[in-house]
Parts: C-alpha cells; structure tokens; sequence
C-alpha cells in the first residue's frame, strides 16, 4: 500500500438501516461498480444484472468491503452469501461466499487496494465459518490470489433441423403438428412460485433459499418462463437475455426435454440454441446428446477452497449420487506453493459412508493447491489420467475424478 490516505470498512445494510439509509447506501456502491465497469462493458445496470443481491428488498444481502480516500469509494469487493446443499442429505452441505463487484476507481490503481480487499474478504469469509469462495472473471488474474477454474460444464448445440428429427423418432410425427407444452414468462408473485421452486430442489445440489429463488433467475437480464401441459406445470427455464441460451432447466420428467426444447424453440423462432448442464445431470446429458448438433466441455467456476475437509467430503458425496464410487482409500497432499507446507488428507469411502480426514499416512500423491482444483474436478483430469507413468493420480481410486462442481448462472454473482 502506498502512502496515500484511505480507510477500510466493513458494512453490511441490513435490519439496522432504515430502508431509506439502505437505498441511499446501496445507489452510493451501485454508482461507483456502474461507473468502473461500463468503462469496459457499455451501460452497465448491476441492480438489473443482479437483482438477488441489488434490488430494494434483497440489498442487505451482500457484505461490502470498501476501500474509500476522503470519504469517496476508491476500491468495492462484495460477498453474497451461499449454501450448497446436497439432496436428501440434511447435514452434508457447504457454506460459502461468492466475490463480486471486484472494483477499483481508474484513478486508484496501483495502490495496493484490491490485494487489501481481497485479503479482508477472505479473512471475513473464514470468520464466518465459510469453507469455500468462489468468482468468476479473468483466470490469470485471480489465480494471484489463490482461484482456480473447478469443475465441468457441457454446452450443447441445437438447431432445428436436430431437435425436429430427434423428436420425430421419439414422438409420433402427427403429434408434432401442434405444440405440447407452452411457456410463459413469471414474476415474483406467480402462483406457481411454490411448485417451481420444489422442481428445482429436485437438483442433486441446490445454492439458493427459496426467498431468492426468483431474484437468482432473473440475473443477467435473463427471462423465467413456467413450462406448461395441458396447463399444469411441468417445469421452468430459464433464458438468455438474447434468446440464444438455457442455462437452467428444470422438468418432473427428463425424458420430456427433447420435445419442450422442440416446442420452445418453435414458439420463439429459434434457428440456434444453447443449453448448458454440470457433470452431475447425467439425465439430461442423455436426452441432450440425442438432440444436439455438437457440444463441448469446458471448465467451469473458479474456487478457493478454505477447508479441504468439508469441501473434499462434500464433492465425493456430491458425485457418490451419480456414479457409484468403489470402497477404497486415498491419502491426498495439499501442498501451499508460498510456505512449501503439506497437509495429507486421508479421503476414505466405505460401506458406511465417506469421511475425509487429516492423516500423518504417507500421500499417494502430493498436489499443489491451485493443481489439485484443475486436476481433481476439471477437462484436464482427463489430460492427467492420459500421461502414463507420469500421471500425478495414477493410483487414485477407479473412476472417484473427476469430482463434480458446477452451479447454473443463476447462482453466480
């Protein structure tokens, strides 16, 4: 830091503030981040972009943390609170932050202020008893601070002439001259608010509470639409601002999703559209795949990871729902690349469960910290496991990685 006056603050505008003091404090950080980011990205509006965090009644949601020199924001990081839950399982879930905002005035560069920030946020986030962090952004960037790309996302291609011969070998070709389901856009206050948010907690992991299931639809300019036959409904989705992408579907039933896709996309005049899954939704890569032109598979969010016991237990869990994971164990090394420091891991599967756990045990494999994320969870697992007798993971348990990590954009911030 350098010798210029400045002063850090922690805040949060929550049932302490009147709603008129939270507006006043809320437009004060929106107009800064607006101001810093549209000087990249034309006319940006964070309180339309992310309404689950920056709208009038979810914005004592987030932490601020705030550098300001004369009393004026010269550097703004925000938290926004997450839970990941895993299904059917009420004491397995992972508390975390998402980092967002991540802003400096032009004038303020150089300073210092963001390697500040982003240290409070982290030590805040440990405080808070928080065993992970994740943001999204440039990789090379925040891989400074300890962020690595986890996780696999599959993005499938769809066009129509794909989607009209795939449902014409699944459906009755009569029966596609007149649409089976119907999509309409919805609002906070739609009846149907209830039975859509139980479809959604039909995700093997879920990431939001139900107050903010709507706001977290919305983000990014995106549209909600219920999914509708013979007017119940079925389902939702959510679309790109473009009307180019679904990055979020959910159905009662999957096996229905080659002709709502077929549906849809006569409905919106669709020549081209886009439909991203995680790893872990292996029943709709199924029906995607017997639709789709190509797909491909790329990385997804980028993590740090606070509490490798919590967060190790929770991926092995998290992938034990759909792939079966053989019963074996595993002592793996997390290396801190500045001090050189090694803590072992004993990941253990067995009849009874899966536990993870400090050991003194001899490491089958020792991994550097932003290295285990990338090879542990993403495409270059696969790369690894190609190498031979160079492979980092050679003795790793048969089919335990890659280890599932992916939330639907609606959860991002």
């Amino acid at each position: 830091m350098n010798h210029t006056e400045w002063e850090y603050s922690r805040e949060i505008y929550g049932e302490d503030c009147t709603l008129r003091e939270r507006e006043q404090r809320t437009e004060e950080i929106l107009d800064f981040a607006d101001m810093v980011f549209s000087m990249a990205y034309s006319g940006t509006d964070f309180a339309a972009l992310l309404p689950k965090a920056y709208s009038p009644g979810r914005s004592g949601v987030p932490v601020h943390h705030i550098i300001r020199e004369a009393g004026r924001i010269r550097a703004l990081v925000d938290l926004y609170p997450v839970t990941l839950q895993l299904q059917g399982a009420e004491n397995m879930s992972v508390k975390a932050v998402y980092v967002g905002t991540v802003s400096v005035h032009p004038q303020a560069r150089g300073r210092g202020y963001m390697i500040e920030l982003m240290r409070r946020a982290e030590e805040d986030a440990r405080s808070q008893g928080c065993a992970l962090m994740l943001l999204d952004g440039d990789r090379h960037r925040y891989q400074y601070y300890g962020y690595e790309h986890a996780g696999i996302r599959w993005d499938f291609h769809i066009e129509t002439g794909n989607i009209k011969h795939c449902c014409a070998r699944i459906c009755d070709r009569a029966s596609m001259q007149s649409p089976v389901y119907h999509f309409e856009e919805f609002s906070e206050e739609s009846p149907y608010l209830d039975s859509l948010y139980r479809i959604y907690q039909r995700r093997l992991v879920t990431a939001r509470p139900k107050e903010a299931f709507f706001y977290c639809l919305k983000s990014y300019g995106a549209v909600a639409y219920v999914i509708f036959r013979d007017k119940e409904p079925i389902g939702y989705l959510s679309l790109s601002s473009d009307g180019t992408s679904v990055s979020e579907m959910e159905l009662c039933d999957v096996q229905e999703l080659p002709r709502v896709l077929y549906d849809l996309m006569m409905e919106m005049g669709m020549e081209q559209l886009r439909v991203s899954v995680g790893l872990d939704e292996t029943d709709k890569i199924e029906q995607l795949e017997k639709a789709c032109d190509s797909c491909d598979m790329s990385m997804s969010h980028q993590v740090k990871i606070l509490d490798y016991e919590a967060v190790l237990a929770f991926l092995l869990n998290w992938k034990q729902k759909y792939d079966t994971l053989v019963i074996s164990d595993y002592v793996l090394g997390v290396k801190n690349a500045q001090t050189g420091h090694t803590e072992k891991y004993l990941l253990s599967v067995a009849e009874d469960g899966i536990r993870v756990s400090r050991t003194e045990l001899e490491a089958d494999t020792v991994l550097e910290e932003l290295e285990l994320v990338r090879v542990l969870t993403t495409v270059f697992c696969h790369a690894e496991q190609q190498k031979g007798a160079q492979n980092k993971i050679k003795n790793a348990p048969a089919g335990w990685f890659p280890l599932p990590f992916y939330l639907p954009e609606a959860d991002t911030f």
